[in-house]
């Protein structure tokens, strides 16, 4: 909670600076598959403008969407562990 509220902070501070800054995406990495290369939590923060070129690439599964099945499936999989 702690890192997302200095994130928070740091956003605005940004906005508040005569740096370019329209908006912020915050990009948190956990685990080798997302691409995490420091083995400890960390949290990115992008100061974004209009036309900076920043962006992700999206393989072409990703556009084929699971059905509500599957999707009930992985919430009732994530509540259980969350209720412990």
């Amino acid at each position: 909670m702690h890192v997302f509220r200095m994130a928070q902070r740091l956003s605005e501070a940004l906005r508040q600076t005569d740096l370019r800054c329209e908006g912020v995406n915050l990009f948190l990495a956990d685990g080798e598959a997302a691409m995490q290369e420091i083995p400890h939590v960390h949290l990115h923060v992008f100061p974004r403008f209009r036309g900076d070129g920043f962006g992700l690439k999206f393989g072409e599964h990703y556009f084929h969407k699971p059905d509500r099945t599957q999707l009930d499936s992985a919430a009732r999989k994530l509540a259980g562990v969350l209720r412990r």
